[in-house]
């Protein structure tokens, strides 16, 4: 029995140290600098909660993959203001002055998707060609930002970029051309 009980124990030790060097890979004196990768960013999709926008923290993997962490619009503004902390801004700068941007421009981001407030009992009128989606042209011009499709997000450089861009009246003249 302690001779079957040592052999375990050896294997064990063996199998899990084996693998730790596979696991956790060392590089020595590795001085590269390591790049942010959690950004705000948003998409067009509504949320359960009511909301016609959903607001993110996207994490870039290294495989090329992303992880969403959604969070509120007000925790958006808050973390993008850096007034919060956030893995998405750790230096807590403000995104909102850097871009030149207002945070009221966010309550404008579903005017992209709809031709019409859904919920409002006024009508209210969006930017898009079609009901509740961009029309072809329009997601070509959203495609620029990282929107491949309705359940895309935009983040980092991109989502500040196009919310700039949805404060210009040019630009969304044109957006409603396409």
């Amino acid at each position: 029995m302690k001779k079957h009980l040592i052999v375990f124990l050896f294997l064990n030790a063996f199998v899990f140290n084996s693998f730790s060097q596979i696991l956790v890979p060392k590089v020595k004196d590795d001085t590269t600098q390591q790049r942010i990768h959690n950004f705000f960013g948003f998409s067009l999709v509504p949320t359960l909660n009511g909301s016609l926008i959903t607001f993110a923290i996207v994490r870039e993997l290294r495989d090329g993959s992303t992880n969403i962490s959604f969070i509120s619009k007000d925790t958006f503004i808050l973390q993008a203001m850096g007034m919060q902390t956030s893995k998405a801004n750790p230096k807590k700068e403000s995104f909102f002055k850097k871009y030149n941007i207002s945070p009221a421009t966010l309550e404008e981001l579903w005017k992209l998707r709809y031709s019409q407030h859904p919920y409002s009992q006024k009508k209210i009128l969006g930017w898009s060609n079609k009901e509740s989606i961009p029309s072809p042209g329009q997601m070509i011009e959203l495609k620029k930002f990282g929107i491949e499709n309705m359940f895309s997000y935009c983040y980092g450089k991109n989502a500040f970029e196009l919310l700039q861009l949805i404060q210009d009246p040019s630009w969304v003249a044109r957006y409603k051309g396409l």
